[in-house]
């Protein structure tokens, strides 16, 4: 089997469990001549760590070819390999190439001796250690002038020049504190571990026949933006955690990993894809408050943060996991006890005016962040919300029912029924006879005609919906939201839509793979798989890689590249669709 080729304009190039990525930026004239090394204990703008650039004076162009095992630069004046050495150092090999290290963010550095160095990220708290067993390091510049006239040089810029053709450095980024770098180096024997690494995982990935050699391709390509999206166990995450991206998007938000765990349920060794999708599964319950609440995102060691939450996917999401797996009874009664909660968060702590439809105080909780549903104001009752704890309260019924303990008796009929009666009063409050309305709490008032694709969420209920109302739900999404990519999230004719509006025209892909198994279940499967057809084409052949959202309209990327729930629901509609 040929290698995978990694495109790290697309994907970041990093492996298995590491806090640190390399990517390479695109300009209009091209590839930048620079890479970008990123700690990925921090997310946006304060991930990217350390600029790498080759060349004596200026930085000089280059080529530049990744696969799972190592990173190679070459120009006309010779070539350079970057690998990931461990969980939080790159390693950088040159044959020929001078090149430059240069901290990203403010801070200082020192020597700590003849060839080693120690610089610190002041402004976002993380320490470096660089070890340049070859070539000839200098540590300098920038020298900066201050408001009283003194000149310091903060010594953040590390140039190495080659000695006798060659040289070698290892940067390592920690939090909290510095870590000794562990020589010697062994570049041949460090990339086969990693590309060994990577084959066992390879191995996972189920097979189907006949696939063509492109899509083959992007299917490889989109397992390792999986495989090395993982980091390891560490603080705030008590199991290997799958990052939502390692360029700028690192960090795990409230609904996100739900389609990670899905995707990891498809493993092809079945204990360990139990095994790894309940841990994805899991990953925000540890933190979830006394009252039910879970957090909005989390990492490792940086922030957990609260004041917005994510929707209520969850048992939506478990209740797929059990159509694949037995789970044992401890797994099951700790995980009724964390959607038992969440639930009653949603029906006690958040239904502002106390109608029986719960609300959802601005867009961010939705996940939809600035959809238009919410330019009514705050506090909005929008359809997604109740259809989405129908599907949770009939998940703990399931779950009851599997429960040999006699706490449980009464727990499955409790839940279906208050599963149907929010179906009532869901019903009766948001239909208007030919939409749903996301109607504002207290006053009610809401827009007759919303151009919003959260508006036809409630198709994910699938054949609980009655056949009329998915009937009318069907046709205005195939007629006004479907493009030749998919599903865009505001209608393109809409006066509000734009090609990178956030959640105001792109595509997702949450929203596509929520609607198409709807769809699925509601009897639609022509459109269901129309839309995963069009979503995986759009990916594979136009974005060519995992983006947080994409163009409805021409399907290119948009933001962070090598978003996972991107990448996993492109695998599972490939599974499930063959496309």
């Amino acid at each position: 089997m040929k290698p995978v080729g990694i495109d790290i304009t697309h994907i970041p190039f990093s492996r298995y469990g590491a806090y640190v990525s390399v990517t390479r930026d695109e300009t209009p004239d091209g590839p930048a001549k620079q890479l970008v090394i990123h700690s990925v204990r921090r997310r946006f703008e304060e991930g990217p760590a350390f600029v790498l650039t080759f060349g004596t004076e200026e930085p000089e162009d280059f080529a530049c070819f990744a696969d799972p095992g190592e990173l190679t630069v070459t120009n006309d004046h010779g070539s350079a390999s970057v690998w990931i050495r461990d969980d939080d150092s790159v390693a950088i090999e040159s044959r020929g190439l001078d090149f430059r290290l240069k901290l990203r963010h403010y801070g200082y550095g020192t020597e700590t001796g003849e060839r080693s160095f120690h610089l610190i990220s002041a402004s976002v708290g993380l320490h470096s250690m660089i070890e340049v067993p070859r070539g000839i390091p200098t540590l300098d510049g920038p020298v900066r002038q201050y408001e009283d006239d003194s000149r310091r040089n903060h010594k953040t810029d590390l140039f190495v020049r080659c000695e006798d053709g060659s040289a070698l450095a290892v940067l390592s980024i920690h939090s909290r504190e510095p870590r000794e770098i562990p020589l010697p180096v062994d570049r041949e024997t460090e990339v086969a571990a990693v590309r060994k690494e990577w084959e066992n995982f390879l191995a996972l990935l189920p097979n189907r026949e006949k696939e063509e050699e492109a899509a083959e391709d992007f299917v490889r390509v989109t397992w390792f933006n999986l495989w090395s999206s993982f980091v390891r166990a560490e603080g705030n995450y008590p199991a290997d955690t799958m990052l939502m991206a390692k360029k700028v998007m690192s960090s795990t938000w409230s609904w996100d990993h739900c389609f990670n765990a899905l995707a990891m349920a498809h493993l092809a060794d079945c204990d360990k894809a139990r095994s790894v999708s309940l841990d994805q599964f899991s990953a925000p319950f540890p933190q979830q408050s006394p009252m039910g609440v879970l957090p909005d995102m989390w990492n490792p060691d940086l922030e957990t943060r609260w004041g917005t939450t994510k929707p209520p996917i969850h048992g939506w999401c478990f209740d797929k996991l059990m159509d694949r797996f037995f789970i044992g009874q401890y797994q099951l009664n700790e995980i009724y006890g964390w959607l038992e909660k969440w639930t009653r968060w949603w029906l006690d702590h958040s239904d502002s005016d106390h109608d029986g439809i719960p609300d959802y105080p601005q867009g961010c909780d939705s996940g939809w962040d600035n959809s238009t549903l919410f330019d009514l104001g705050y506090f909005m009752e929008t359809p997604d919300l109740p259809a989405f704890l129908i599907l949770q309260m009939r998940a703990l019924a399931r779950i009851a029912d599997k429960m040999d303990h006699p706490d449980y008796r009464g727990k499955s009929e409790y839940w279906r029924n208050e599963a149907e009666a929010l179906l009532k009063r869901f019903l009766e409050h948001s239909w208007t006879g030919e939409r749903f309305a996301a109607k504002k709490s207290g006053s009610h008032e809401y827009e007759e005609e919303p151009t919003s694709l959260l508006s036809l969420m409630p198709l994910v209920l699938g054949d609980l919906l009655p056949k009329e109302i998915r009937d009318k739900l069907a046709a205005v999404l195939e007629r006004d939201f479907l493009t030749e990519n998919g599903l865009a999230t505001e209608m393109p004719a809409s006066r509000k839509y734009r090609s990178d509006g956030y959640w105001r025209g792109p595509i997702w892909a949450p929203s596509t793979y929520l609607l198409v198994d709807g769809l699925r279940r509601g009897g639609y499967e022509d459109l269901a798989r129309t839309v995963a057809e069009r979503y995986c084409k759009m990916s594979a052949e136009k974005a060519k890689g995992n983006y947080e959202n994409f163009d409805a309209l021409t399907g290119l990327g948009w933001r962070a590249p090598g978003y996972t729930w991107s990448a996993s629901v492109y695998m599972l509609l490939h599974w499930e669709y063959g496309c």
